[in-house]
């Protein structure tokens, strides 16, 4: 009866020769590398519809297009829900809010309007607020705001005439 031991080099033998890759395993590593890389391509760009896709989701290249920063672009754009983003203000950043969707409740002093995936804000309204137009329950609205601290305040309210947009300029005072 023998028992395997592992070989153990022999002081003065020389040493093992180490198995190296050949040029075989290196073109097969390097298809390998190129498939993945290709795979993964594809698969961003079946997500996004376009290779210039950026975090904002609405296709826009690196730099800002037209002039307008990624935050005007988020809240200008009438396919967003709702959306959340920091700006630098003077020495600081403030936060600001975009929302699309249906008023809920309205008074003279609030307005809650809930997004089509079910997302439920509510603002505080300020004389800024307010539009040329009567706002109540049910109506489509797009909205800009402000968060400070645990404070949510609207900076405009625009009723939707359509999903186009907005039905005119900043007004008077919304009643219920």
């Amino acid at each position: 009866m023998t028992i395997d031991q592992p070989i153990e080099p022999v002081w003065g033998a020389s040493p093992p020769t180490q198995q190296r890759w050949g040029l075989q395993e290196t073109l097969v590593a390097m298809g390998v590398a190129a498939v993945i890389a290709g795979l993964g391509g594809a698969a961003i760009y079946a997500a996004t519809g376009s290779p210039t896709q950026q975090a904002f989701g609405h296709g826009m290249p690196a730099g800002p297009p037209g002039g307008i920063t990624a935050a005007q672009h988020l809240a200008g754009s009438p396919t967003t829900l709702h959306g959340e983003y920091v700006v630098a203000a003077g020495s600081g950043f403030a936060t600001k809010l975009t929302q699309t969707g249906t008023v809920t409740a309205i008074s003279p002093t609030v307005i809650t309007v809930a997004s089509a995936d079910g997302f439920l804000q509510t603002y505080e309204l300020n004389a800024a607020a307010h539009t040329d137009r009567t706002i109540d329950v049910s109506d489509q609205v797009s909205i800009q705001g402000r968060r400070d601290g645990g404070r949510t305040t609207a900076t405009s309210v625009d009723v939707q005439k359509d999903p186009g947009g907005p039905v005119g300029p900043p007004g008077p005072a919304p009643h219920n």
